[in-house]
């Protein structure tokens, strides 16, 4: 995966979700931001954050689609959540119409996006959260792809608060 990678880090969920916000205004239509992390990382947390960002009213309800593979929000743009958990690889991704909602103008965020990375766009946003401690988190942002890597520096900008 050819990238451009920048490093962010949060003390708390709230942290992480005020991030994610910032990291919303951000987003264009038909961005896909894939996510890993370990159970418990703060994908979901991260995702309510995004939530609110695209302003989704309520994003504070934004749950995990464990069990319904995918939940769309209102919002600025529609998000599309994903959650690849459950599945095997890319082609199960693709069977419930992944490619055409990454290309439908919302935003996709893809949980456990390591599961299923042969579906996911040439042109995506890769965050990596690893658990550093009870509350805090590391962030690794790839930005995969020209698209993705032009924007790069509004994102630094924006998140300037998080770099490491």
């Amino acid at each position: 995966m050819s990238g451009e990678e920048v490093s962010l880090r949060t003390s708390a969920p709230e942290e992480t979700r005020r991030m994610a916000a910032a990291f919303g205004t951000l987003c264009r239509p038909s961005d896909v931001i894939g996510l890993e992390g370990t159970l418990g990382a703060g994908k979901t947390c991260f995702v309510k954050g995004l939530a609110a960002g695209l302003g989704v009213e309520q994003a504070c309800s934004v749950v995990s689609p464990t069990f319904v593979l995918l939940r769309r929000y209102a919002g600025r743009l529609t998000l599309y959540h994903f959650d690849a958990y459950r599945l095997h690889d890319g082609a199960e991704m693709e069977d419930i119409g992944c490619a055409d909602l990454f290309a439908a103008g919302g935003v996709s965020a893809v949980e456990w996006a390591d599961h299923v990375r042969g579906c996911l766009p040439e042109q995506h946003f890769m965050l990596s959260i690893n658990v550093t401690g009870e509350r805090e988190r590391d962030f690794a942002l790839m930005a995969v792809g020209a698209r993705p890597r032009e924007r790069l520096g509004a994102f630094r900008r924006t998140l300037a608060p998080w770099l490491v």
